[in-house]
């Protein structure tokens, strides 16, 4: 292995220690402070001691990162000895030693499976702290490789993890302490409206500044406030998932002479990314993240744990002495030690079902945090609505199609409806808009619907966003981004949401049939788009009732403001979404549905007959006009009643003996 200068870094001093490890036990966990060169400098390691090495990373971006680094570092090019993979990039080659990945179960099976170089493989699960589905899974499943005697060998690391409990996990795996190599990083809080003045004070200073913030919204917010208040001082760039790989990039360049650099992120820079440079961090101390109520996944900004706090003032001590600054009205030592997991506050609907089409029931794995049965019973549950999988756990050809799309199971099922009616590219780009996050830009009570000259629909939230996503299309000239916000659409988001149809029509052109179908009208052609949402929205049938919509539970929902839907229908369909916004007296959680879309039960039942149950001879009479017995047929949809019909029924079990009551009450009355 070339040493460069890695031969400073800690975890140098610990190879033997830990290729001994590696030989003798299956698991071996290393648990590596932040600046040990643990993601660089273990898989060259275990390489130059002859394993094929594997290294999976929570981003893309860190993926392609190290796999630049490491490949600097062992004198080779990127794709030959050392290369990467994620979802929609690769760079490696038969000959590749290290390869970095991005975490997903199935890429990592195919890759461990190979041998193309001869090598027995050693599979390194870095950052394993963050604990997302992926990581979930994937050490869920070591373990269940490890139980049937398979000869494999993991590693697996952070800087920030609950070492003895994850090595007891295994059965009592070797455990590795390294030291970091971190510069003294002062630390100090401040309010949370201090965050811009923070980070101008210390670029001021000379700084190089690394701010965090909980996503894009916020991110854009402080460029342009740090833009106008530090002019031509600063090189100030963003940095998150939505941007491109030459974009996230730029943040890697030293800043030009004589000026500060300031890095606004996401958490993508929190773990396994070095910006060289940065000497400050500034940090909201929140995250935006999904979270599981009562059933419900909900946006919530939430204050991040100290184990993360640590993980991002490191950023600040990599190269010299730094300083962190949190900015928050929430003190360090009120936060959680630890995260939580990603598998306690999600729905599961895609990892059950991507487990499932890999052989894998969800309920038989052991996870390192195991969830409540009831969350993988109702993930089962949406399955079977959406026709994903049967009552016997089965996975349908509609199923297996679903889990090869890089969306929600929701749209992957609309998409599919999609091709039986023609309507593919429509359907994509609603699922995209969706995915991103809405185009459509949030008004305010005087006027909800800044984009509404846009579109003149009423009855379909889906429909409106294609409308306004089309018109944006067709603008022409100048500064599209200007003509886009001056039109009430977040530029930003139309933009990821135009790459994503991009990749989501790619992808849908190997796997079906996108033949665009010629419709009689305008009208044929939007009620074919309805049908194909409305496939992947049975789930979520919603009834009027006092006022309020509900889902077959006591749960009261309204219409979100920026609804196009009018008229108060007595049945939609449309995603649940708590919203927590600030009140007078603390966060008023929203109870939402969004998305809607207006329905009836022909509808209903043509898109998933599989979900239609009928109840007949119900309130048997006899009717004299028309000379009948008569009853009631009761149509439930996925368990809640949609309509009454009244229907003739003389050959009811009890027709006769209803005519002679009914012929008695005649004559006695």
């Amino acid at each position: 292995m070339k040493k460069n200068d890695a031969g400073e870094l800690p975890v140098m001093a610990f190879e033997e220690t830990i290729l001994n490890a590696v030989a003798g036990s299956a698991v071996t966990v290393i648990t590596a402070e932040t600046g040990a060169g643990k993601s660089t400098q273990v898989p060259q390691m275990l390489a130059s001691a002859g394993y094929r090495v594997i290294v999976t990373q929570p981003r893309r971006l860190a993926a392609r990162t190290l796999a630049q680094r490491v490949a600097q570092e062992m004198n080779t090019r990127l794709g030959d000895r050392v290369g990467f993979r994620t979802a929609d990039e690769r760079a490696d080659s038969a000959a590749t030693e290290v390869l970095f990945v991005t975490d997903g179960l199935q890429l990592v099976r195919e890759l461990a499976g190979q041998g193309g170089t001869g090598r027995k493989t050693v599979l390194v699960l870095d950052e394993v702290h963050e604990w997302n589905l992926n990581i979930e899974v994937l050490v869920a499943w070591v373990k269940s490789r490890l139980a049937k005697g398979d000869d494999l060998k993991v590693v697996l690391m952070s800087a920030t993890l609950d070492a003895p409990r994850l090595a007891a996990f295994y059965g009592g795996a070797p455990v590795i302490e390294v030291p970091g190599r971190l510069f003294p990083v002062t630390k100090r809080q401040a309010s949370a409206r201090a965050l811009v003045s923070e980070t101008v004070s210390l670029a001021k200073a000379g700084r190089n500044v690394l701010v965090f913030q909980p996503g894009k919204r916020e991110i854009g917010d402080t460029v342009v406030d740090l833009q106008r208040q530090l002019g031509d001082t600063a090189t100030i760039m963003p940095l998150h998932g939505d941007l491109s790989p030459e974009e996230q990039q730029r943040c890697f360049a030293p800043p030009p002479a004589g000026k500060s650099k300031v890095v606004v992120a996401t958490n993508v820079a929190q773990t396994s990314v070095t910006i060289p440079d940065i000497d400050a961090v500034v940090d909201s101390g929140v995250e935006r993240r999904v979270e599981l109520r009562d059933g419900i996944e909900g946006l919530y900004l939430m204050p991040i744990s100290q184990a993360d706090s640590a993980q991002r003032a490191g950023r600040a001590g990599r190269t010299k002495t730094g300083e962190y600054v949190l900015c928050s009205e929430t003190s360090l030592g009120a936060r959680p030690a630890f995260p939580t997991a990603e598998i306690l506050r999600s729905r599961l609907d895609q990892m059950v079902l991507r487990l499932a089409v890999q052989g894998f029931d969800a309920s038989a794995l052991e996870f390192f945090h195991q969830p409540k049965h009831e969350i993988i019973v109702d993930a089962r549950r949406s399955l079977i609505a959406l026709g994903a999988m049967n009552s016997t756990d089965e996975v349908t050809k509609i199923g297996r199609r679903m889990a090869r799309f890089p969306v929600s199971c929701e749209y992957a099922r609309m998409l599919i409806e999609a091709e039986r009616l023609g309507v593919i590219e429509q359907v994509a780009t609603i699922a995209a808009c969706l995915e991103a996050g809405d185009i459509k830009a949030r008004g305010d009570r005087l006027n909800p619907r800044p984009w509404s000259g846009l579109t003149k629909e009423e009855k379909s939230d889906l429909l409106a966003t294609l409308d306004v996503f089309n018109a944006g299309k067709a603008m022409k000239g100048g500064s599209k981004g200007d003509a886009l916000r001056n039109a009430g659409i977040f530029a930003k988001d139309f933009f990821r949401a135009d790459e994503l149809r991009r990749k989501l029509l790619d992808a849908t052109r190997e796997q079906l049939n996108t033949t665009a179908k010629k419709f009689a009208s305008v009208e044929e052609e939007r009620l074919a788009i309805t049908k194909a949402c409305v496939a992947g929205m049975v789930d979520h049938l919603y009834r009027l009732r006092d006022g309020a919509y509900f889902n077959g539970s006591p749960t009261a929902r309204e219409l979100a403001r920026e609804s196009v839907v009018r008229g108060s229908p007595a049945w939609l369909v449309g995603l649940p979404k708590d919203l927590q916004v600030p009140g007078k007296r603390g966060p008023v959680t929203l109870r939402l549905v969004a998305s809607a879309t207006v329905v009836d039960a022909s509808l209903l039942a043509e898109v998933a007959p599989q979900l239609v149950e009928k109840r007949t001879g119900l309130r048997p009479y006899f009717d004299s006009a028309k000379d009948s017995v008569v009853s009631t047929t009761e149509v439930f949809f996925n368990g809640q009643k949609i309509k009454d019909e009244v229907v003739l029924d003389p050959e009811h079990a009890e027709a006769e003996n209803i005519f002679c009551a009914w012929l008695t009450q005649q004559m006695y009355s």
